[in-house]
């Protein structure tokens, strides 16, 4: 059999390196050193004619062959992918310390100067930010010890330093075998305490390798991880060569079997690292140990984007590029749109189905236009099951979050879950739906970085591939001025706008409210801005009536009265006062209570609506848009979804919105007011009184909406779209 050695120079070859080589020819094997640097190397070749290799050197070269060879297929004794993180300390200490191996406290920085506040807190050591570099670590006490670092090309990493009680302690593992050996000239060999045992397993547990070396630093009694390697010299290891050699040589012989590289006993080794190892890509190992990290959610989508560019790398040298059938290459930006455009349209959930309906209205305008997109919505699952969508339009659903009142995020379903973890699985999710969908375009609805900047990875891979151009839909009022100064349009958020984002579309008329002026959202926002006009809900009948709606069948005749109250979550108010008022003869009352009222809310409301002999109390609707044509009035709350339906339709409606702790549906619903086009109740005034006396108004004829403002969103959004993808044809224009 025949085992590669991937090697720097040959100038660079160490003696234990060549022990090694010299032990594996004894007992019959074909071991060669393949000095990368002296010669040109043919990776197809080598990747054919040897059972294993090893890869001993970290230099750059050395990397790219190792991630070559690990594309086509080779075996390495030590993986790929472990050994590329290994080069980064900062994913190698978030990596250890997810398994539970004690690490000093850890920092990254772009600039020495960053460490600053760091440095209050006690000395640092500040070392290469990746292994192989050959930088003498320094310890620094104070600032001018810092800015005496000087600049550097790559980030700044440090760790706190912690002195030590003595030498540093080698911990090293080739197989089932552990050694401690004593840093120093002699290297001297030392008994492993149970402590220092349990470490070295937890950090080969952690990567699933059994050939590896620590270096762990005692002080103050207690013992700290401060270095790892997957192929250390084993200096000090009583016949280290001899017993590294018999390793390989088992290995090799595994290889040459089609059996996985990494002994039995590895795979049948407990803990959840360990027994995922060898299933499929060693980065699936690394992934597993990310997401047990107490790392936030943003640090764990920066930590496996690293990662993830190791996969890329690997396959990029042996596959060719992906080019669909019937789709131009996309290295440069076609001038006409691809003739069956794909877009990817992300709803972050949380709250009611507010931004799910008002993309699934898109996704129906776009597949009803000149262009049929196909289209994959990113959702959270319950929501995204309970809607009509059309022909085309398919989901990629996301676990379940909830906001809170003081904006925390929790798992709605998931309750044994972290709400950290959930995160990072969407953030995953999300990824990897982008990057096999490859969208033309991406659709994100409101929050510019989507939930606890779960997009942000995403939304960066796409800036710098340059394929996909970036939309941000926002509905028309967002908060009140001051919660949006102060929340909204931070830095981060306007960064990401400008960033990320080709266009922002504003769902609605700026007649009504102007979001860019009345907010100050700035230039770079205003130079983006899209004014579509409000979404014409009545194209969705279509869509609605072709899926029948047995529960508008069973209503009586005559005139019928709703009432709606958005998700529910805080809708007993306006519920309980709408059943207890009185109704004009031939009439129906119908509660829709929204899917979030809480159980005991909803079986009160029935009890009322038991007690009233007209009428009818439904939990949730899929598709309300048939009971809003059939409706002659409208009670309801101020959301964007509800209006628009209510404006479309042209119906007497009243508006008793919420004013805490968002004012955005009661700033709405005064402006819709203002122009003649509702009528409005405070909440403070709602009383079964006030709702009996407007039902028995007589109202007039309904307002005329399409003369005061403009309903032509969705109209409009296929030309918009058609605009970004490089299509000569102009939106259609404001109506004023």
């Amino acid at each position: 059999m025949r085992i590669g050695f991937l090697m720097g120079r040959s100038f660079t070859e160490d003696r234990h390196q060549a022990d090694i080589v010299t032990w594996l020819r004894q007992w019959g094997a074909s071991a060669e050193p393949l000095h990368l640097g002296d010669d040109l190397i043919d990776v197809a070749r080598v990747s054919l004619d040897h059972d294993l290799f090893v890869l001993k050197s970290r230099s750059d070269l050395a990397m790219s062959v190792a991630a070559d060879l690990h594309g086509a297929g080779a075996r390495l004794l030590n993986p790929y992918p472990v050994s590329a993180l290994l080069r980064d300390r900062v994913v190698t200490f978030r990596v250890l310390r997810a398994a539970g191996v004690s690490v000093p406290e850890t920092f990254a920085a772009s600039h020495p100067s960053q460490l600053l506040p760091a440095l209050d807190r006690g000395p640092l050591i500040v070392k290469p930010y990746r292994r192989y570099k050959k930088h003498r670590p320094e310890v620094v006490t104070n600032a001018a010890e810092l800015a005496a670092l000087g600049p550097s090309e790559e980030p700044v990493f440090a760790q706190r330093y912690h002195p030590p009680d003595g030498p540093d302690r080698l911990v090293y593992s080739i197989g089932s075998e552990l050694f401690g050996v004593l840093r120093g000239p002699e290297g001297a060999p030392f008994a492993l305490s149970p402590e220092l045992v349990d470490i070295a397993r937890r950090c080969g547990a952690a990567l699933g390798i059994d050939l590896f070396g620590v270096n762990v630093v005692e002080s103050a009694g207690r013992a700290y991880v401060v270095d790892m390697s997957s192929f250390p010299s084993f200096r000090g290891v009583p016949d280290a060569a001899r017993r590294v050699a018999k390793y390989v040589l088992q290995a090799a012989e595994r290889a040459a079997c089609g059996e996985p590289v990494a002994p039995a006993e590895l795979q049948r080794a407990p803990g959840r690292a360990a027994t995922r190892a060898l299933k499929g890509s060693s980065l699936q190992l690394v992934l597993g140990a990310l997401s047990g990290t107490e790392a936030t959610p943003q640090e764990l989508a920066q930590i496996e984007s690293v990662v993830d560019d190791i996969r890329l790398r690997s396959r990029a040298a042996t596959s060719p590029p992906r080019v669909r059938p019937g789709r131009p290459r996309r290295d440069s930006r076609p001038t006409q749109p691809p003739s069956s455009p794909r877009v990817a349209m992300y709803s972050q959930g949380m709250v009611g189905f507010g931004h799910i309906r008002r993309n699934a209205s898109i996704a129906h305008a776009l597949r009803g236009s000149a262009l049929q997109p196909a289209i994959v919505m990113i959702a959270e699952a319950w929501q995204a099951g309970a809607l009509l969508l059309p022909e085309g339009v398919d989901c990629v659903t996301l676990p379940a979050l909830r906001r809170e009142p003081d904006g925390a995020y929790n798992p709605r379903f998931l309750l044994d879950v972290s709400d950290q973890d959930l995160i990072a699985l969407r953030t995953r999710v999300i990824r990897s739906a982008i990057e096999v969908f490859d969208p033309d375009v991406m659709i994100v609805d409101y929050l510019p970085l989507g939930v606890a900047g779960e997009l942000a990875t995403t939304l960066d891979r796409l800036r710098t591939r340059g394929n996909t151009r970036c939309v941000l839909g926002l509905r028309e009022v967002l908060h009140d001025g001051e919660t949006v100064r102060r929340t909204w349009a931070d830095r981060a958020t306007m960064d990401a706008i400008r960033n990320f984002y080709d266009a922002v579309w504003i769902y609605g008329d700026p007649a009504v409210f102007d979001p860019v002026r009345e907010y100050g959202l700035g230039p770079d926002v205003a130079a983006k801005a899209r004014y579509t006009g409000y979404l014409d809900q009545r194209p969705r009948l279509d869509l609605a009536a072709a899926r029948g709606d047995p529960m508008l069948e069973s209503l009586p005749p005559g005139k019928l009265a709703l009432c709606l109250v958005g998700g529910g979550h805080d809708g007993q108010a306006l519920a309980e006062a709408f059943l207890q008022a009185e109704l004009p003869d031939d009439t129906t009352g119908v509660l829709v209570t929204g899917p979030l009222m809480p159980w005991e809310q909803r079986q009160q409301v029935r009890y009322d609506a038991q007690q009233r002999a007209r009428f009818r109390v439904l939990d949730f609707v899929p598709e309300p848009i048939a009971l809003l044509e059939r409706a002659d009035r409208v009670i309801a709350m101020g959301g964007y979804n509800t209006c628009c339906e209510i404006l479309s339709f042209e119906k007497h409606a009243l508006l008793v919105p919420r004013v805490a702790p968002e004012a955005e549906q009661w700033i709405r619903a005064e402006r819709l007011r203002d122009l003649g086009l509702v009528e409005l109740l405070h909440p403070d005034q709602l009383a079964p009184r006030a709702l009996s006396e407007w039902l028995a108004r007589d109202l007039g004829s309904a307002p005329s909406v399409r003369d005061r403002i403009d309903l032509a969103g969705l109209t409009r959004i296929p030309s918009l779209l058609q605009e970004l993808l490089g299509a000569a044809a102009r939106p259609v224009p404001l109506a004023v």
